[in-house]
């Protein structure tokens, strides 16, 4: 019985599912299944029900759950009890919404361990909605995401039900993302929601209903969704490649450190937008942040007190 293979039930059952167990092992799906397939066939029986909706424990496998949660805690003394302190790895994953402020707290954070021994750190970038599921399925230490300030007691709720830690880091104006070749820039044309109306709209695939893309402001809710012209892309670098390059115009927060010099896009506050971005870290409400963690945490306090 190989003991990474009972760890890897363990996240399977914890994740809810295979493919975000996967996500989270950084394996392949099928690869994951005949795991557990060898393991149910090494034992004699059945562990997990699978249905379209994700996974369940059988009663023999809600059994073996409990002896495999043993055994790995276990197996995590045993190896902190004898690994060598100056070899020994560190470990930090952080999921993130699509900023770039957030990521460069992550560079500031993990480049100061360059010379450490041994490490793994992983990033990932999400939606809101899947940066709560990595944190809450702890594939994630920590997660830093935004949502629309109006709906914060909801938020909230939803992080209770979950067992998370909420902390607020500050809340932002939406600003127009534009190149500082843009034609509104080079005529001294006002840049608002009215001015940049008439050109294309570059935003992230996959968030439909996310308040950057639907702006309330005096004259009420102004959903971007609907210009007849939009390039949708995946990653920041994308994004803000094709509004360096093209009249199109993009919605983002303040200019982070390298915006300007590395991509010439200015970052236009919304003056008359009445809504609130607003950012914070979560976290586990059963475990204490790692000394790393705290590092991160600490850049992210530092970065969002001149974000406005």
């Amino acid at each position: 019985m190989n003991i990474e293979h009972i760890e890897y039930f363990i996240t399977v059952v914890k994740a809810g599912s295979f493919n975000k167990a996967a996500r989270i092992l950084y394996i392949s799906q099928p690869s994951l299944g005949k795991i557990i397939r060898d393991l149910e066939n090494e034992l004699g029986i059945t562990l997990l029900h699978r249905t379209r909706h994700g996974v369940r424990l059988t009663t023999e496998g809600d059994e073996f759950l409990g002896h495999a949660s043993k055994m790995m805690q276990e197996y995590r003394e045993i190896r902190a009890l004898y690994s060598d302190p100056a070899v020994r790895e560190d470990t930090f994953s952080v999921s993130m919404t699509k900023f770039s402020h957030i990521m460069e707290c992550f560079i500031e954070t993990v480049a100061r361990h360059k010379d450490d021994p041994a490490f793994a750190y992983r990033l990932n970038e999400e939606t809101p909605e899947n940066v709560i599921e990595d944190v809450y399925s702890n594939q994630s230490n920590v997660g830093v995401l935004y949502f629309d300030s109006r709906r914060k007691e909801r938020f909230l709720a939803s992080l209770a039900d979950k067992r998370l830690s909420y902390h607020t880091l500050g809340q932002a104006k939406p600003h127009i993302l534009i190149s500082e070749n843009h034609p509104l820039q080079q005529q001294n044309i006002p840049v608002n929601l009215q001015t940049v109306g008439a050109y294309p709209f570059v935003r992230f695939m996959g968030q439909y209903e996310d308040f950057t893309n639907r702006i309330q402001s005096e004259q009420g809710e102004l959903n971007l969704n609907r210009n007849r012209r939009i390039v949708y892309v995946c990653s920041r670098s994308s994004l803000l490649r094709m509004i360096e390059r093209s009249d199109f115009y993009g919605i983002g927060i303040s200019s982070f450190s390298r915006q300007e010099d590395s991509y010439r896009v200015k970052s236009i506050p919304i003056e008359d937008c009445t809504s609130r971005l607003e950012f914070g870290y979560i976290y586990s409400q059963s475990e204490k942040p790692s000394p790393i963690a705290r590092e991160f945490i600490g850049e992210l306090k530092k970065r969002f007190a001149a974000v406005h």
